[in-house]
């Protein structure tokens, strides 16, 4: 007799998602200038189209997701201009003055799917304010994932006077890999008593990948760049209308000034921000920038170590945690992974014993028996990548601190 069928599926980790835009031409940014005395736009275009890009990255925490990258399966792609459609605006119809169309959408299957090509000049007396939407399928879980991207704004401004602009000297989306940061990796040592604190070691862990990321930040007034005159300002960007001024020594800002702004992303999984430059001596507009920062995870394997038989004395089981990844091994994997050791006998399963980079059990506990049939166990680990850092507080919401006053961070 066949008994009923009973269906089990595979449980898969949500996809995480993060979309960001990016100017793919820096030559030719949603700012253009407009020179009267030659009434020619700089740039033109016409000439040098502006493309924009909203990457969609997106990961599972259990490995299961191949590609970071996921622009090429984007469905229902479009383009909003003050919140109409970009086909159905008037003012994006028609053609340039070289027969070309205004806009294109790159509908290839490629990791540019979904760019969006500009050959509009805008006048001095408009601006238009462009978002993205589009929606992304996950096969593993048969659901789809709407995908909303920032405003950004096209303007033009007219060149009576020289116009000022900003920059960083780091790319406008930033992501951070736990598994490549060596900074962390030597403040767990340290901490743990591992290795000895030393201001060398320190600084050559302290590279493009360390959480400790120093953003610089240059002010130009056309193509002089200033050293005065204007006043840095943070903004967390909670939506297109809405900006929260962030100051230092709040959250994850460890410093703002008119050079360079210091964030640790160990405190970060998410997130969007707005750099402005408040000016002193000019009435032109602030010039502003975005950039965001993503937490990006990698495929790993994780397993125990410790092959040896049981002995009959035998009271207590020790074991390590090895994991490697990208072909390299990691170390002191606990600092990344949350690692929970388990057993299974013939008598009891999916026993928990501890969690941490190694573990030390009591034998008698696992329920092993003592005969051929029953004298078998199997231990093994089941992870997960750590989430972000937060402000470790009290039941009061209080931060608690060290002796030097500064705030502790924990996941």
């Amino acid at each position: 007799m066949r008994s009923n069928k009973k269906r089990i599926r595979i449980d898969y980790a949500p996809l995480n998602v993060a979309v960001s835009l990016e100017c793919l031409t820096p030559l030719s940014p949603a700012l253009q200038v407009f020179n009267a005395d030659n009434n020619e736009y700089e740039p033109d275009r016409e000439v040098t189209p502006s493309t924009f890009w909203p990457q969609v990255v997106a990961n599972a925490n259990d490995g299961s997701w191949p590609n970071q990258y996921a622009n090429f399966i984007l469905t229902q792609m479009h383009w909003y201009v003050d919140g109409i459609e970009i086909s159905q605006h008037p003012d994006w119809t028609g053609q340039t003055s070289g027969g070309q169309a205004l806009y294109t959408i790159d509908e290839s299957g490629s990791s540019s799917r979904g760019a969006l090509t500009i050959r509009k000049n805008v006048p001095p007396t408009k601006q238009y304010t462009l978002h993205f939407e589009g929606i992304i399928t996950d096969p593993r879980l048969g659901t789809n994932i709407p995908i909303v991207t920032d405003d950004f704004i096209l303007s033009t401004e007219d060149k009576s006077e020289d116009a000022y602009s900003i920059s960083i000297g780091d790319d406008q989306i930033i992501q951070y890999n736990p598994f490549k940061d060596k900074l962390h990796l030597y403040d767990y040592k340290v901490a743990h008593g591992l290795i000895a604190a030393s201001a060398a070691a320190e600084a050559a862990a302290t590279d493009e990948n360390a959480y400790l990321r120093t953003i610089n930040i240059d002010v130009f007034k056309a193509d002089t760049k200033l050293n005065s005159g204007f006043t840095i300002k943070l903004y967390r960007v909670n939506s297109a209308t809405s900006f929260t001024e962030i100051t230092a020594g709040t959250d994850e800002v460890i410093s703002i000034s008119n050079s360079a702004i210091v964030l640790d992303l160990r405190l970060v999984t998410k997130a969007d921000y707005l750099i402005r430059a408040v000016l002193t001596d000019s009435n032109r507009p602030d010039p502003q920038l975005q950039f965001s920062v993503n937490r990006v995870y990698q495929n790993y394997d994780c397993r125990p170590t410790n092959g040896t038989s049981i002995l009959p004395s035998d009271e207590q089981r020790y074991d390590v945690a090895m994991c490697d990844s990208e072909g390299q091994l990691v170390e002191c994997p606990e600092n990344i992974l949350k690692i929970i050791w388990k057993t299974d006998s013939a008598y009891l399963a999916n026993l928990e014993h501890n969690e941490g980079g190694h573990t030390v059990f009591s034998i008698a506990k696992t329920k092993i028996g003592k005969n051929f049939g029953d004298d078998w166990l199997d231990v093994y680990v089941e992870t997960e990548i750590k989430e972000a850092h937060c402000d470790a507080t009290d039941e009061n919401g209080n931060d608690f601190t060290d002796e030097n006053g500064n705030d502790l961070i924990f996941n």
